[in-house]
């Protein structure tokens, strides 16, 4: 039989594995202007995108780059160490997002967004140590021993390749950005400010809890955007061609509130061995994420105004063209985001405490890269873009990169 601490340490590993991915998919700053920009009075804009991220490691308290899961060593009483369960898991995501804005007033935008997640995918690639000299076998249990005494206890091996959030929706945003009246000073020297607030709705797919092998995809499983949001932004344009800002330097702060959670704990009703929690931790348990302080920096550059024509859009006139985005705009950010650590709430103390520990205060560093096609000089209401995004450029602490690849497009369309 197993001690509580060797079944608290393999929940940890469940919990580990499917609380891994912090993908980075959601409200992404509209390419076509600055971080506090709005969109003109009477302009509705639909922005869709594939998001392909991936997660592999994880960096400790030290920023050192770790599995994602520590090994798990495994007792049986009187039979000493049975062995080590090593996971080197790997989690692969494709989420769809869709986001429509609507230009409320020529500074008041307001926006909606959902990621519809097609599949997440999560490699376990378990390996097996063996551990003391057992006499009833004149040798270690090997892999298969295990497993097989394992099964015995009404616990399977776990899957090698596991698919979840197959078509789920995740937890909608709602956000409205306001472009702040702007000083004559502000004026002369180009520059602009945007407030923004966002909050979460609590639409998203939650995580079976006795499932081994799968994440939600609310805001807390994906760690990417608060349940609510406060922005402050600064756009400067020192470089202009005609209509058309060459360059601008953006900066932007703001705060991330994460709500308490409260979570059902796992029965052990599929994976006995790997995932109770109830008896120990309660029949339910909260968790306090933890807020989020951020601070981002962005350059914008066109290297490419275009050819500029007048169109059934500007009816014809190749002046209004002109305040069309540039062809081409290429775009390089970096965010640092702190983490608050968490807190754990359970009827058993040590638990909660060790949980803290492993979701404890870090932060991370974000570098992304972005180039954007606009066809509205040449008639066309669409933009295209790819974005390149990486978390593991710098080592982060206490937290999961996952790097990613996106590629969309926004249709612009004004109907008064």
């Amino acid at each position: 039989m197993r001690t509580n601490a060797g079944r608290f340490a393999t929940a940890s590993l469940a919990a580990c594995l499917i609380l891994a991915l912090s993908a980075g998919l959601l409200l992404s700053r509209d390419a076509h202007a600055g971080l506090g920009d709005s969109l003109p009075r009477g302009t509705f804009m639909i922005d869709t995108s594939y998001v392909y991220a991936k997660t592999d490691r994880q960096f400790d308290r030290n920023g050192k780059s770790i599995p994602l899961l520590a090994p798990t060593k495994r007792y049986e009483a009187g039979a000493g160490l049975q062995g080590t369960i090593r996971a080197r898991p790997v989690l692969h995501q494709q989420v769809f997002v869709m986001r429509l804005l609507y230009g409320i007033t020529d500074r008041l935008t307001i926006g909606v967004a959902n990621p519809l997640s097609l599949s997440t995918v999560i490699y376990a690639n378990l390996d097996w140590e063996p551990g003391d000299f057992q006499p009833g076998l004149g040798r270690p249990y090997s892999e298969t021993d295990f497993w097989q005494w394992a099964k015995s206890m009404g616990q399977d091996k776990p899957k090698a390749r596991a698919v979840s959030n197959e078509n789920a929706w995740g937890d909608t945003v709602v956000a409205l950005r306001y472009r702040l009246p702007v000083t004559e000073w502000m004026t002369a020297h180009n520059l602009s400010l945007g407030l923004q607030l966002q909050g979460a709705l609590p639409t998203g797919r939650e995580k079976d809890p006795e499932s081994l092998l799968e994440i939600g995809n609310t805001a807390w499983w994906l760690h990417n955007y608060g349940d609510a949001e406060l922005h402050l932004a600064a756009d400067w344009r020192p470089w202009w061609t005609g209509d058309v800002s060459r360059l601008t330097i953006s900066g932007e702060i703001f705060y991330a509130w994460l709500r308490t959670r409260t979570y059902t704990a796992a029965k052990g009703t599929k994976h006995p061995l790997l995932l109770t929690q109830a008896p120990f931790v309660g029949e339910t348990y909260e968790i306090n994420g933890g807020d989020w302080q951020v601070g981002r920096m962005q350059i914008e550059w066109a290297p490419l105004i275009g050819p500029t024509f007048g169109t059934w859009m500007t009816q014809g006139s190749v002046e209004k063209a002109r305040k069309f985005p540039p062809l081409l705009t290429l775009t390089a950010q970096y965010t640092f985001v702190n983490m608050q650590g968490s807190v754990w709430s359970s009827d058993y103390a040590i638990w909660s405490v060790k949980q803290a520990e492993f979701w404890g205060a870090g932060y991370k560093h974000i570098f992304s890269a972005q180039a954007t096609f606009s066809l509205l000089r040449l008639g066309a209401p669409v933009m295209l873009y790819v974005r390149g995004r990486s978390l593991d450029l710098i080592p982060g602490k206490n937290m999961r990169p996952a790097n990613a690849v996106t590629v969309g497009a926004r249709i612009l369309a004004k109907f008064w």
